[in-house]
């Protein structure tokens, strides 16, 4: 028929989401005309169909409108143009497709699903032609790439003069013609026929398909987001494709999978490079989205492999965390951040700091010098307190901690997260006069933490560091280490004599004084000074004693006198500071949290201790837990020391008239003898020594009773009773003291006198004292439980059975020690007295007797494991408490 312009009298509307060179095909086999008839007779003269599908220019737009009727925007959705700069990228000047934002280069390969051809007509949506695309969800099978025939990319939208008629087939031409035929001729293979790979419906494949075409599709303010995920699933998936050609061997069980449900074909590689045909990116795709997204079983495992794969394709030596993880880079921070978290565990504690990647949020280090130095200035050369109690591991008491270098070696491990290579530990120290540098480096790792995980010592270091320089410190310690030395403090005698003739104590000599001064010191500086010169062998003991026993109306002036120099400098800082604990999450503490220790619970039981070591056997702590929570909390204990001044023999005049509240002598009395209350419960309540108390009670001429370890024996106190708590159910000679309200060695000398044997003393809580159990253990187990690790030994015993071996054991529950394993096993069953494991079958099975010790033994775990959260819902209980 005739046409002279204008709308076309036929009109071929096009389907949802059709590429529009399958439209134009469409049409122009509708009016029995070639593709290029079509484009002549609307006035596109010229137009070439493969440029047109990428981008319309306005005149091809116009005509294609003018002649069809289809809006504008209808017709840019047929193109490429919407996925411009996110799966494609199309050459600005030449209309033409260039290397993918985050896929291998496809050039303008069109996939297929047979499927669709024969329910279409042979028509197709332009995501066909889009490199994430790899899978059909409606008919579940994965796209194909070449004609079964010719194994050419097909070209089935391209109506040809020379035919084929049929729709859906080939019509690139055959490489192998008839023998005699002129001309060309088209491969005119049925593509709606070619066989297809299916897909379960459950799968890896599919779900993985789905989710990248809600990313493709997604809106304008979403793509910034959707491109940085296919940056991610692509650098994923390259590796993943490169691994299975190095380390397939040792690739978790969802590669498997993944290769079966994409016909257990390996994908395929060119030589510098692997191929870009659906089937790779299909299996590439599904176990990128299970490493990147969590859910799946081998969600870990798998990026583990992946990074196993990458490290594969490296030449040279084993490149550090730092290098591996740049490889990442082009993918953005999120993958960096998680590559530095798994490479974690192989990396030193000076590169795990410097990345942060022990704590929840990795990342490379991008701070200046300058940076660094600023930091030092918000931090005290020894760590505070409070973090230290956290980090400093429950070691044996009597071990040669080095706690002080230790705590300096942590400081200066503060300034190593972010900063530039060039700062290692040697070099940052002296920026908080930290100048004993290796002394401090193998007291933290070789010392403290030799067999103990740093993984919480480089978490937490990480998080303080970078806390600090987002929030900042109250307090310049620069400027204090610089202004406060032994010379420039000052120090009020005069106010410390006043002190002492009220609570009775002696001022004592120019040592004294000295040992104050140095205490002075550490307030206002944060650090424990080395002795000055000209000090006695023996200050450096006191300096330690002092920490402990110094009593809480002396630690308050010394507070006031620190605080008094800092005014006379014109520092409004407070005195001290320590960092919140919301800055640090995640971490496991190898100590003990001050916050969760109530301050008169410590003070309870340091009224009924003689020792910072036995306060820390009572609590489970080391001696230096102790001090370091009577330097936070200004708790300490009221028995008296030579290194703070011993009492009067008299009270001053003054300091009779100066007692008031609980030490008035009417109300003393009442306390002493009418409420039988003994010496150490009233020191408490006054904040002074017991012998304070006592020389007032002399004073007042009111007669005293007897110490505690010679009173009568109580009626509430008999070997009957203390064998049952203490014995039978294994409950702590200190707690039963603070029960009874005696001291603890009132009650340590009545169970040697009545015979009853003396456990070593628990370190940490560990043992079975607080279980209720319902039978009496036996004697085998009464032997090996009496142990500072009582539930260790047994949850280490019960898991040896069923191995085939003790070296197999050891890696399994032991972390590899299989020395140390066997160690533990042989003590057991020598405390046991009969042996327990059976090493000489062919799996490590129980002896006879061994199966009913390992019977109560699961017995007892089970106990403490329901035990074990209402102890812990009990503290928090208490911790609610004193928080309101």
């Amino acid at each position: 028929m005739a046409w002279t312009g204008g709308s076309l009298p036929i009109s071929v509307m096009p389907l949802p989401g059709e590429a529009l060179e399958s439209w134009i095909g469409a049409y122009a086999r509708r009016l029995h005309a070639t593709n290029s008839a079509f484009l002549d007779a609307i006035g596109l003269t010229g137009a070439r169909t493969t440029q047109m599908a990428l981008r319309l220019t306005e005149l091809e737009a116009n005509a294609l409108h003018c002649a069809t009727g289809i809006p504008r925007p209808v017709l840019t959705a047929m193109t490429l143009e919407p996925y411009d700069g996110l799966a494609v990228t199309i050459h600005l000047d030449r209309r033409r497709l260039t290397r993918p934002p985050a896929w291998r280069f496809s050039a303008a390969r069109t996939r297929f699903c047979p499927a669709c051809l024969a329910e279409n007509a042979g028509r197709g949506p332009v995501f066909w032609r889009l490199p994430w695309v790899f899978a059909c969800p409606t008919h579940r099978t994965v796209l194909l790439d070449f004609c079964p025939d010719c194994h050419r990319p097909p070209h089935p939208w391209t109506a040809r003069r020379l035919g084929p008629r049929s729709i859906g087939v080939c019509t690139r031409d055959s490489l192998t013609s008839p023998t005699g035929h002129a001309g060309r001729r088209p491969c005119g293979a049925d593509l709606s026929q070619a066989p297809v790979l299916r897909l379960p419906e459950t799968g890896l494949v599919l779900p993985a398909q789905q989710h990248v075409l809600t990313l493709l599709t997604s809106d304008a303010c979403a793509r910034p987001a959707a491109l940085a995920e296919l940056k991610q699933l692509y650098a994923l998936a390259w590796r993943v494709l490169r691994g299975l050609h190095t380390v397939a061997d040792r690739a978790p069980e969802v590669v498997r999978i993944a290769l079966t449900e994409c016909g257990e074909v390996l994908p395929q590689m060119t030589a510098d490079d692997v191929g870009h045909d659906a089937h790779n990116a299909a299996l590439g795709t599904a176990l990128a989205f299970v490493a990147l997204h969590p859910g799946h079983r081998d969600h870990d495992a798998l990026f583990d492999w992946i990074l196993e794969a990458d490290q594969s394709l490296q030449e040279g030596p084993r490149a550090n965390i730092g290098r591996r993880a740049g490889r990442w880079s082009w993918s953005g921070p999120a993958l960096v951040e998680r590559a530095l978290a798994r490479l974690d565990h192989q990396a030193t504690l000076q590169a795990r700091l410097r990345y942060a990647s022990a704590s929840p949020r990795p990342r490379r280090p991008t701070l200046q010098a300058d940076t660094i130095a600023r930091r030092a200035a918000l931090i005290p050369s020894m760590l505070w307190p409070g973090w230290t109690m956290r980090l400093l591991p429950r070691l044996k008491d009597r071990a040669n901690l080095r706690v002080g270098a230790f705590r300096r070696g942590c400081s200066s491990f503060l300034l190593l997260p972010g900063g530039p290579s060039e700062l290692n530990f040697e070099r940052v120290g002296p920026l908080l006069d930290n100048h004993q540098i290796h002394t401090d480096r193998d007291s933290v790792e070789r010392r403290i933490y030799r067999q103990h995980d740093l993984t919480p010592l480089a978490s937490t270091l990480a998080q303080l560091a970078y806390a600090l320089d987002t929030h900042g410190s109250p307090i310049d310690y620069a400027r204090r280490r610089a202004t406060f030395t032994y010379a420039s403090i000052e120090f009020d005698r005069h106010a410390f004599k006043r002190l002492c003739a009220q609570h009775g104590w002696r001022t004592g000599q120019e040592h004294r004084t000295v040992l104050l001064r140095w205490y002075l010191l550490m307030l206002l500086t944060g650090e424990i000074h080395p002795p000055p010169s000209g000090a006695n062998t023996r200050f450096a003991w006191h300096c330690t004693e002092f920490r402990f026993h110094a009593p809480r109306a002396l630690r308050s002036f010394l507070r006031r006198q620190a605080e008094d120099n800092l005014a006379r400098h014109g520092i409004d800082e407070s005195l001290t500071w320590e960092p919140p604990n919301s800055w640090v999450t995640g971490v496991t503490w190898p100590g003990i949290s001050p916050t969760s220790l109530a301050p008169s619970d410590v003070r309870d039981l340091l009224s009924t201790v003689t020792s910072v070591h036995e306060a820390g056997d009572a609590l489970g702590l080391t001696a230096e837990h102790i001090r370091l929570y009577c330097d936070l909390t200004d708790v300490s204990t009221t028995a008296p020391s030579a290194a703070i001044g011993n009492l009067s023999n008299q009270l001053t005049p003054v300091a009779a008239e100066v007692r008031q509240g609980v030490l008035a002598p009417e109300q003393l009395r009442d306390f002493y003898e009418n409420q039988q209350l003994e010496l150490a419960h009233i020191a408490q309540m006054a904040s002074c020594n017991p012998d304070t108390v006592r020389a007032l009670l002399i004073h007042d001429d009111i007669p005293l009773r007897p110490r505690p370890d010679r009173l009568p024996p109580r009626p509430d106190i008999t070997r009957a009773w203390l064998h049952r708590e203490y014995v039978e159910k294994r409950r702590n000679m200190a707690e039963l003291a603070r029960e009874r309200r005696v001291s603890h060695y009132h009650l340590t000398t009545l169970a040697r006198g009545w015979d009853l044997p003396i456990r070593s003393t628990e370190r940490r809580y560990n043992a079975i004292g607080h279980l209720d159990l319902p039978w009496t253990p036996s004697p085998a187990m009464q032997a090996v439980t009496a142990s500072p690790t009582a539930l260790d030994r047994l949850q280490t015993i019960v898991q040896v059975p069923g191995h085939p071996s003790l070296a197999a054991a050891a890696r399994a529950i032991y972390d590899g020690r299989d020395g140390a394993l066997r160690q533990r096993i042989t003590k057991i069953e020598k405390v046991a007295g009969f042996q327990i494991i059976d090493r000489s079958a062919s799996r490590l099975t129980p002896t006879p007797r061994g199966y009913d010790f390992l019977r109560e033994a699961t017995e007892i775990l089970h106990i403490a494991d329901k035990t074990r959260p209402k102890c812990q819902e009990a503290l928090e209980q208490r911790r609610r408490e004193r928080e309101t």
